[in-house]
């Protein structure tokens, strides 16, 4: 592992009880300064912490997703099983504050900034690479900052993508009408109201879901502002990967996951189809294969099994 340059210190520190779980969120600064949240978990056995672990979040989402008010959820399980869970919020969401230009943040300022600022401070912090484990968008923005060089190999252990894709699902932006009325009505309201919608805690900016709707459109291309292709870089990123599919999601289905799972470069890397002729106690769901009491049983330790052979 590369040295990493001195990065931001955090900006002010805030100790948090999630039921039994004790937690820090520390705030840093990206390189385009602004404040982003880390939460850090407590370790399970007090003075041991395992290898660090960065969760992503996706779309309409927060640290919740992770880690529930009463400690309950994937970080926490991972606490348990030896490892150092650092939840990341990405900038305008949870506990990362919301500034005056939210309408305008982009998936590119997860991309470029965010996420490379989270992982320099992870590895600065702990002086080893994490996994990276992303859900839905946070999956993407993962492949995306990998794909496009923001993330140094040698500080991943390896990655984790659940429900992650940007080919398939959503038909209805595939017909023009429907994509172009979107445009329109979220450029007016400045923001997707995600609450009101029954879509997650947290609004989602403009600026982010224009983009969404241009990488997911009929003749889309999932590419930077630079018209640079995230496609185009996968074939060389080499980090030990699994992706996780369910077979019942309809907003990120098993093809699409399949896609961008090939996409990578690598010799190891595996695919999961979450289903019942699999094995599986059920045909999981988009948000199911994470928070739900059947994931907790199987696919919670069926990743960690995968994370602890990646260390023997």
């Amino acid at each position: 592992m590369t040295k990493v340059d001195t990065f931001v210190s955090p900006s002010r520190n805030r100790q948090e009880s999630l039921g039994q779980v004790e937690a820090e969120i520390r705030w840093i600064t990206a390189a385009d300064g602004v404040e982003i949240a880390l939460t850090r978990l407590s370790p399970a056995s007090p003075g041991k912490r395992g290898l660090p672990v960065v969760l992503v979040h996706g779309n309409y989402s927060d640290r919740g997703f992770w880690v529930s008010p009463k400690g309950i959820g994937l970080a926490p399980f991972l606490s348990s099983r030896g490892y150092d869970p650092w939840v990341l919020e990405l900038r305008g969401h949870g506990r990362s504050p919301k500034r005056p230009s939210f309408s305008s943040m982009t998936a590119e300022e997860h991309i470029k900034q965010d996420l490379p600022a989270a992982i320099r401070y992870v590895v600065q912090a702990t002086q080893r690479p994490p996994f990276l484990i992303g859900h839905s968008a946070g999956g993407i923005f993962i492949a995306a900052a990998l794909s496009d060089g923001c993330l140094e190999p040698d500080h991943i252990a390896g990655a984790a993508l659940l429900g992650a894709q940007i080919t398939y699902g959503e038909r209805y932006l595939k017909v023009p009408p429907l994509a172009w009325f979107l445009t329109g009505v979220i450029r007016m309201l400045g923001q997707v109201p995600s609450q009101k919608l029954g879509l997650g805690p947290e609004p989602e900016p403009a600026g982010e879901m224009l983009e969404f709707i241009r990488w997911k459109r009929l003749g889309g291309r999932w590419e930077d502002s630079n018209g640079r292709s995230y496609w185009a870089g996968l074939d060389r990123v080499s980090v030990p990967l699994i992706c996780f599919a369910g077979a019942k999601d309809k907003n990120d289905p098993p093809e699409g996951c399949r896609k961008l799972y090939e996409a990578f470069g690598g010799k190891d890397k595996e695919f999961v189809v979450l289903s019942r002729d699999r094995g599986f106690l059920m045909d999981y769901d988009h948000i199911g294969m994470v928070v739900s009491k059947e994931a907790a049983k199987e696919v919670w330790p069926l990743l960690a099994s995968w994370m602890d052979n990646r260390l023997g």
